[in-house]
């Protein structure tokens, strides 16, 4: 490998080492031919892939979402993206915010599961949920509502202090 006067140098890594990944512990020793650290890229179909660039890439929510910190707040998930303030939920089609359900009573920040089209979120107020089917969103008492919401193995588990049911 050279270095060059300014510091810089290039560094390959082989098709087999790209192929073993990241390693599967911290404990592993750092010479046991895994990759240890990935800033910048990630792993996706089996490929890995930079990250776009984020400063070229914001979604603008100044129009729509004026509550300050800790909103917005944007969850990724497996077939839509949602943008959230303190009482609305928006969804991003890549390049634009359309509100799906709003307003709502507020609460505190939302945590939410998704199951491909089947969303579940909460923010400790209210419970919503998205129907799979028409994919409209929409308040519900069927479920609990939660301040924090997992989905472990496939199972549903939610954190709703003060709760009685």
């Amino acid at each position: 490998m050279e270095v060059l006067r300014d510091g810089t140098f290039a560094f390959t890594v082989g098709p087999e080492a790209l192929a073993r990944g990241l390693r599967p512990s911290k404990r592993l020793p750092r010479n046991a031919q895994f990759l240890v650290q990935c800033e910048g890229a990630v792993g996706l179909d089996g490929i890995l892939q930079v990250l776009d660039d984020l400063e070229n890439n914001r979604v603008d929510t100044s129009v729509e979402i004026t509550d300050s910190f800790p909103y917005p707040q944007i969850f990724v998930f497996t077939n839509v993206i949602l943008i959230c303030d303190q009482t609305h939920i928006y969804e991003y089609n890549g390049a634009s915010l359309s509100l799906v359900l709003g307003p709502v009573a507020a609460g505190q920040t939302w945590a939410a599961v998704d199951f491909y089209d089947y969303i579940y979120m909460s923010n400790g107020a209210v419970a919503v949920v998205r129907d799979p089917n028409t994919g409209t969103f929409s308040t519900t008492t069927d479920q609990p509502t939660a301040v924090a919401i997992c989905n472990y193995n496939g199972q549903v588990m939610i954190g709703s202090p003060g709760s009685t049911s």
